[in-house]
């Protein structure tokens, strides 16, 4: 894959469903004042709070940037409405409230695990959407699995702003809804210990619920989801996660006709929705149907509503790979452009200059990568590439080696 790679299936456990984060973003317009609103000046500043605090790995800073309680209400407030069923799922919340308690795991840990382990995590925007406010996050891992998350953001009475929920765009839910699921075989047999005490009505939604958790967590190496999919209840066959999860499986069995079928559906039933489009940048790549992997970069763009060099970086990808050298060459330089320290542009510009002879440039380029990221030449692997020979051979690198080979030399009289 081009520029960001998908790890499948992802359905199957919390983590990878809280590691594919985002949404769509937007500016800052009709932020008016209203009970609980905050201005664009807080909710910029809290954004970069986010970042900065992400970033120094402080733990408990990070964790107390999050309303918990709220949190947890929004997983199990539908249900906790019925008395009895509320009384039933006490265990469910108290697993809840240990897991988001002082030492444990919740996803503020995993958050800050992928920052650790090199992830990007980029403060990109805001929105007000739905008389919600959210932060918008761009997170970039090192084997450049690209996801955006949207932070839900809430005034609480003292006027701190803190993370209530995040919006997934990779599974179409949000955090909350993800956990509603994981803990749904407990809610259902909570469900059932209660049942003389549910209406018509719950009990439908509890089975239904089940229906379409058995589904999306089946075996698909041993089910046809395809066939499965025929007997889920009709208000989840359009669901955004049920839909993903077919697309999902389309990749992995190499079903081309199934998978634009699946696309098509996702975006009659949700247009403009970005979660496709990030999948199928991704899908379109590797098959090679790279008119159609610039359309779904153009599609996520519009959906978005705001500039990520990075896209500028991921189009760049594929233009090089449909042979368009000079426009991928653009698009590269204006990715680094408005993001310096974005290391992909970089690795493009290495390989388009020396693939177009631009041995100059090259060199230029290998001493940003050294200087600015800590890779050096011999970090990479451009034997592949037309004109590397030429390169190797020439009074440009020759020099710059000969050069690098004199740096490298101690100087007199110091001490090795």
């Amino acid at each position: 894959m081009t520029d960001h790679r998908i790890n499948r299936p992802f359905f199957q456990s919390l983590l990878v469903a809280i590691t594919v984060l985002a949404t769509s973003l937007a500016t800052t317009e009709h932020m008016s004042a209203s009970p609980g609103a905050m201005t664009p000046q807080e909710l910029q500043a809290f954004g970069k709070e986010i970042q900065q605090t992400a970033y120094s790995q402080d733990s408990a800073k990070f964790r107390a940037l999050f309303d918990w309680t709220t949190f947890i209400n929004r997983v199990l407030g539908d249900y906790e409405q019925n008395p009895a069923v509320k009384e039933a799922i006490q265990p469910v919340r108290k697993q809840l409230e240990t897991a988001y308690s002082e030492n444990n795991q919740g996803i503020d840990s995993e958050i800050l695990a992928e920052v650790g382990s090199g992830a990007d995590y980029r403060f990109l925007a805001m929105r007000k959407e739905d008389n919600q406010f959210k932060v918008i996050f761009r997170f970039l891992r090192p084997d450049w699995t690209l996801n955006y998350q949207a932070l839900i953001i809430e005034k609480q009475a003292s006027g701190e702003l803190k993370i209530v929920d995040i919006d997934s765009l990779s599974t179409g839910e949000l955090i909350s809804q993800s956990l509603q699921r994981l803990y749904l075989p407990e809610i259902y047999k909570a469900h059932l210990d209660v049942k003389d005490k549910l209406s018509d009505q719950e009990k439908s939604r509890i089975i239904n619920q089940k229906k379409r958790y058995d589904f999306l967590t089946a075996a698909t190496d041993k089910t046809d989801p395809f066939q499965t999919y025929t007997q889920l209840p009709n208000e989840y066959k359009n669901e955004k996660i049920v839909l993903l999860f077919l697309a999902q499986n389309t990749i992995e069995t190499e079903n081309d006709k199934k998978y634009q079928s699946v696309l098509g559906a996702y975006r009659k039933y949700h247009p403009q929705d970005p979660a496709a489009e990030l999948l199928s940048i991704d899908y379109f790549s590797m098959t090679k149907q790279y008119k159609q992997a610039l359309e779904s970069i153009d599609r996520l763009t519009a959906a978005i509503k705001t500039t990520d060099p990075y896209l500028y970086s991921v189009r760049a990808g594929v233009l090089i790979e449909m042979g368009d050298h000079n426009l991928a060459g653009k698009y590269a330089s204006k990715a680094s452009e408005l993001e310096p320290d974005l290391l992909q542009p970089y690795l493009h510009l290495i390989n388009l200059s020396v693939m177009q002879g631009q041995f100059d440039a090259t060199i230029k380029y290998l001493d940003v990568l050294n200087d600015k990221f800590g890779f050096a030449y011999e970090d990479l692997d451009l034997s592949e590439l037309e004109n590397f020979d030429k390169f190797t051979a020439s009074p440009q690198f020759k020099q710059w080696q000969s050069v690098k080979k004199v740096a490298a030399q101690p100087k007199e009289g110091s001490v090795n």
